[in-house]
């Protein structure tokens, strides 16, 4: 019995898009935060019309993880001056964190409008409009990303990533290596190269990108089971049981990962 990927669940159209809000600060740095929250704070009731001490605190909040006070901060900047770029960007961040994508693209869209030049807001912008699965846009502003700052290694993985769910996936190929080129330890990188390759059929390489990407992230159990599944796609049965069991230790409680590996042992036991 020959074990295909997709029998483990796997197809392109299902593969994560992975990118971080970002983390909030901790220890010496949210001491810092709370000193400027209290400076900014002092500033407004100061010069409450002075649209600049809005957005700083806005910023200030949005690093600490007040979302909500940040979006407050934020539209206050925008009555204040409604051409301030800066604070379309932090309320299209903020939304971001809140998953409410269709104001953090309205958002972002406003703060392009106002400031073209900013490429990592086409990056964010094409970020979101991957989560809402409107790729030929989101591969648009990937590019125009590029275009402004041609070294930013996420953007050619992310637009990489959306290459490969519009199923071209030699492009897809082509912008995850130059995406590793400029960031040799980016695991992320290694990991969609390593599903591409393996819709490629490109077994060998594969394989190496995404043993790449585990080594560089321990903790990423989509590329243990999709590793497992590639495994197991080539007939090496023992290591992929291996790898689907370490994607469930990682996270015990991932219906995934359990159903690859139950499948991936049936097929290795009637593989005997």
């Amino acid at each position: 019995m020959s074990f295909k990927i997709a029998d483990a669940g796997w197809t392109l159209a299902v593969i994560a898009f992975i990118w971080s809000t970002g983390a909030w600060c901790d220890s010496q740095d949210q001491t810092d935060i709370q000193d400027s929250v209290v400076r900014y704070k002092s500033a407004i009731q100061a010069n409450p019309k002075n649209p600049l001490n809005h957005v700083r605190l806005g910023r200030v909040y949005l690093m600490s993880g007040n979302i909500d006070g940040a979006i407050d901060q934020f539209r206050a900047t925008i009555k204040l001056d409604a051409n301030n770029a800066e604070a379309y960007t932090g309320l299209g961040r903020a939304y971001i964190h809140k998953r409410e994508y269709n104001d953090a693209i309205a958002s972002l869209k406003t703060a392009i409008k106002l400031d073209s030049s900013n490429a990592d807001n086409h990056h964010r912008l094409g970020q979101v409009l991957t989560k809402q699965q409107k790729n030929d846009q989101a591969i648009a502003e990937f590019q125009k990303c590029i275009q402004l700052d041609p070294a930013n290694e996420a953007a050619h993985r992310d637009l990489g990533a959306a290459l490969g769910l519009a199923g071209n996936l030699n492009k897809q190929v082509e912008e995850e290596k130059r995406a590793i080129e400029l960031s040799p330890k980016d695991a992320d990188a290694q990991f969609y190269l390593g599903t591409a390759y393996a819709e490629l059929g490109n077994t060998k390489d594969a394989i190496t990108a995404l043993k790449t990407c585990t080594a560089l992230d321990g903790k990423n159990g989509d590329a243990y089971r999709f590793l497992a599944s590639v495994y197991a796609a080539s007939g090496n049965f023992p290591d992929a049981v291996q790898c689907a069991q370490t994607a469930v230790q990682l996270e015990p409680s991932n219906p995934a990962f359990q159903l690859t590996l139950q499948k991936i042992k049936a097929a290795a036991a009637k593989n005997k």
